[in-house]
């Protein structure tokens, strides 16, 4: 009995002694993309591929794009919207397609409904239904009621 406790104290005091460790990586902190307008710790990214409808403005603002294209040749987007009001924003967005000259894909392009919370950011995601697809245009119109 004595034997089993002094093994179960050093067994103890083993696990007591080991230590994780824990590596933390921070993030590099990202550049103020060309175009975008610095605003009370929200950068507004100016692009004519975004529009906006006027009763969303001051509401929605797109504060991120990234395109690039995948590995399998489709071209791959992802916008940053964040909501600037106090309240819930309901909208639509739709994505079209342009082939490299500019001359617009004969996709049928879904309006998707989408809403954010108070001050939330939310992250819209796209992949071009072809790869032709070489620009986009992202089209946000406020939700009716």
């Amino acid at each position: 009995m004595k034997k089993a406790t002094v093994c179960l104290v050093l067994l103890a005091a083993l696990a007591g002694g080991c230590v994780t460790k824990v590596e933390t990586m921070e993030l590099p902190h990202p550049e103020t993309p060309p175009g975008a307008i610095t605003s009370s710790q929200t950068q507004t990214v100016m692009d004519k591929r975004v529009v906006i409808d006027p009763a969303l403005e001051g509401s929605i603002r797109v504060v991120r794009i990234k395109a690039e294209s995948g590995s399998n040749g489709f071209l791959k987007i992802q916008l940053n919207v964040k909501n600037m009001t106090d309240s819930p924003k309901e909208f639509f967005y739709r994505m079209d397609w342009f082939e490299k000259d500019g001359t617009p894909l004969p996709m049928a392009s879904a309006t998707t409904p989408w809403m954010l919370l108070k001050g939330e950011t939310s992250f819209l995601a796209a992949t071009a239904p072809t790869p032709a697809a070489r620009d986009f245009c992202v089209t946000f119109v406020a939700a009716r009621k």
